[in-house]
Formats: C-alpha cells, structure tokens, sequence
C-alpha cells in the first residue's frame, strides 16, 4: 500500500499543473469588479461620489487583504507537522493588521499600504510554496497571481488618481 502512495505521490509530480478549479476561479475574478468599479469611479463619473468610491476602495482593500492572509490561517491547520505551522498562524493575523492601518491612514498611503500588503502575500505564498512543497496547490499560486495583479493594478490606478 505504501509503495502504491509512493508511485502515484511520484507520478503526480510528473503531472502538468491543475488547472485552475471553476470554482476557484469564478469568484475569484468576481472579487476584482469592487475593485475595478471602484477604483475606476474615483475617475470617471459613474454616480457614486469619488471620496465615497476611495474610502470603500481602501476598506474592501483591506477586506481583501485579511482574506489572503486568512489564507495561512488555513493552510496551518491542515499542514502536516513537519511544516511551519507556528509561521504560518503568526504571520497570518500580519495582513488584517496591515489592511486595519491602511483604513486609518491618508488615502495615499492606505493605498500603498494595500499594494504593498498584496504584493508581499504574494511573495511569500511563492516562497511558502517552494519552502513547503504540496502545501499550496499549483492552480492556487496561478489564481493568486492573476487576482494579486488585478487588485494591485486596480489600487495603483486609484492611487495614480491621486499624486
């Protein structure tokens, strides 16, 4: 039985990448249109109120934020013991705290602050990936880049809004 696991472990490996689950990634995508929406009603009259839109951008931005995070939260309670399970709780409360001081900054810098935090999550679930193999599945670091990209191009236009 153990030799059957090993094989098929082994083939696995072989396999090409996942692909990115339906499920996964339809909402997903969805989760970028507050960005967009937002991000492009700080520009284009759409309706809402430019100060509204960038105040709801900087707070769903740091929803988001706490959500990836959230993320480690997860992986550590399923990760076998020989992964960085204290790591990974620790450093999963940094993003919400990260996001929480964003909502309390100048807009500007809420921004920044935002884009850094997704940009640095981003990072380290790569390095997380490479350190911990199997942990964080292939299509997961496919889906964070596309969604990662999406939201920080969406921030970085609102913030260009401003300077």
């Amino acid at each position: 039985m153990v030799i059957m696991s090993d094989l098929l472990s082994s083939a696995n490996s072989q396999l090409p990448p996942a692909r990115i689950p339906r499920a996964a990634l339809l909402p997903g995508l969805l989760g970028l249109a507050p960005f967009w929406v937002l991000a492009l009603s700080t520009i284009v009259g759409t309706g809402l109120d430019p100060l509204i839109a960038l105040t709801a951008l900087i707070m769903y931005g740091a929803i988001i934020l706490s959500f990836v995070g959230a993320l480690w939260w997860g992986l550590a309670v399923h990760a076998s013991a020989d992964a960085p399970r204290g790591t990974l709780f620790v450093w999963s409360v940094f993003p919400a705290l990260i996001g929480w001081f964003a909502t309390l900054a100048l807009p500007d810098v809420g921004l920044r602050m935002l884009m850094a935090g997704l940009a640095l999550q981003w990072v380290l679930d790569g390095l997380l990936a490479r350190k911990v193999p199997g942990l964080i599945p292939g299509w997961m670091l496919r889906l964070r880049t596309m969604l990662t990209g999406g939201a920080v191009g969406a921030l970085g236009l609102a913030w260009w809004q401003l300077v």
